[in-house]
């Protein structure tokens, strides 16, 4: 499994860790300054294109860190709006944003109602339960008394 590091992305590096059957091994790779796709250099071939680096077990130790600390989940455009303060946003998304809180609000109230309703039907279920178990057992009290089962003195 090979890494290559640049954004450091700690997906790739999870799955190389854990598949392995008896070792794991991780290839991280780190661009060469000037290597991006926008910086016209000179074009590598032959013996030139792949130039290893080794490093210490301590670099890449570093490296591995480095890249397992950097774990930006993909934000899609709405959450990165909700993140930014609404005085910095153009009316018209700060606008969506309000009737997305307005709605999110409502939802959430509607279930707290519905959640109340829910467990005052439990708590009054459980209330008639109970008063039901009471009255058997007064009426099984009364029916031995009067069958004579009972010590009267």
């Amino acid at each position: 499994m090979s890494t290559a590091a640049s954004p450091p992305d700690t997906c790739p590096s999870y799955v190389a860790m854990t598949r392995g059957t008896d070792e794991n091994h991780a290839f991280i790779y780190q661009p060469i300054t000037g290597e991006a796709d926008h910086q016209h250099g000179a074009v590598a071939a032959g013996a030139d294109i792949h130039t290893i680096r080794r490093g210490t077990k301590y670099a890449a130790a570093h490296h591995f860190r480095m890249i397992l600390a950097h774990d930006d989940r993909p934000r899609t455009m709405h959450v990165e709006a909700e993140r930014t303060d609404r005085d910095l946003l153009p009316p018209l998304v700060a606008a969506l944003l309000d009737r997305n809180d307005q709605r999110r609000n409502a939802r959430r109230q509607a279930w707290r109602a519905h959640s109340a309703q829910a467990r005052a039907r439990q708590a009054a279920y459980e209330r008639i339960m109970t008063n039901l178990g009471e009255a058997a057992q007064r009426s099984a009290e009364r029916a031995r008394s009067v069958d004579g089962d009972g010590l009267e003195l």
